[in-house]
């Protein structure tokens, strides 16, 4: 009995591989030599890994429809929409295809519902009348620049031998009285030897190069320029400060009235 389901089972086995369920016959004719037929079997695109041809949309640069045709979307209009006024009015696309899906953004426009304007209100901050600096801390008169527009050997307004020199300065500087005056600044750039050497000096007086702002009043003029005379030598550069350079530049102002 075991012989002959074995039996069975192998017959069935080889019928199943020799007539698969799956085999649609297309074509059929002669074999070879007038024998047997040609059998075509047909499967699924799916099973060798091919899909059905999507639509497409792509902006190219070939003068083809497939390339550049404009998309759209229709807009529904929002009757709670708050809409904001603009002078940039964007003209429709006459030959636009409209559609009901997401297109592209093919093209940016910023919008701002108000012009808009730079300026400042704050008015309480005193800006300097020389280099664009704002004006330093002063004593008795006299005050050093932050030295930020001078370059890398600038003499830094507040630092130790800014300091020092300040006060040398504003012990030497003695405007002319007045009443009346209206707040003026004399601003002199002082170039300083390591030694203390103020190189600005040229034949006993200030090279008028060196002035960055002058006042109205000569007056005050010569008594910054007499200041200056005066200091020097400055103190020399203590230990440490601008290392490697041979001479630093100096910013300072001059207020009148002191």
């Amino acid at each position: 009995m075991s012989v002959v389901l074995h039996l069975i089972v192998l017959a069935a086995l080889v019928w199943f591989f020799r007539n698969p369920l799956t085999t649609t016959i297309v074509a059929a004719g002669e074999g070879q030599g007038g024998e047997g037929v040609i059998e075509v079997g047909t499967i699924s695109a799916s099973q060798l890994g091919f899909t059905l041809p999507r639509t497409v949309s792509f902006v190219g640069d070939q003068a083809n429809t497939a390339n550049n045709e404009i998309v759209e979307t229709v807009k529904t209009p929002d009757a709670n929409a708050e809409v904001l006024p603009t002078d940039l009015k964007k003209r429709p696309e006459e030959n636009a295809t409209k559609t009901d899906r997401p297109t592209a953004n093919q093209t940016s426009q910023i919008v701002s519902p108000t012009p808009l304007r730079g300026g400042s209100a704050n008015t309480s901050v005193e800006v300097g009348r020389s280099s664009g600096s704002p004006v330093p801390q002063l004593t008795n008169g006299v005050g050093v620049g932050s030295g930020a527009n001078l370059g890398a050997s600038g003499v830094p307004g507040g630092s130790e031998y800014g300091r020092r020199i300040q006060m040398i300065l504003s012990r030497n500087y003695s405007p002319p009285a007045s009443a009346d005056a209206t707040t003026q600044f004399v601003v002199i750039q002082l170039r300083i030897a390591r030694d203390g050497s103020i190189l600005s000096l040229a034949g006993g007086r200030i090279s008028p190069g060196y002035f960055k702002k002058r006042s109205s009043n000569d007056l005050v003029n010569y008594a910054a320029e007499r200041a200056v005379i005066a200091s020097n030598p400055l103190p020399p550069f203590p230990n440490g400060f601008l290392l490697g350079a041979q001479e630093a530049m100096a910013e300072i102002w001059f207020r009148y009235p002191k």
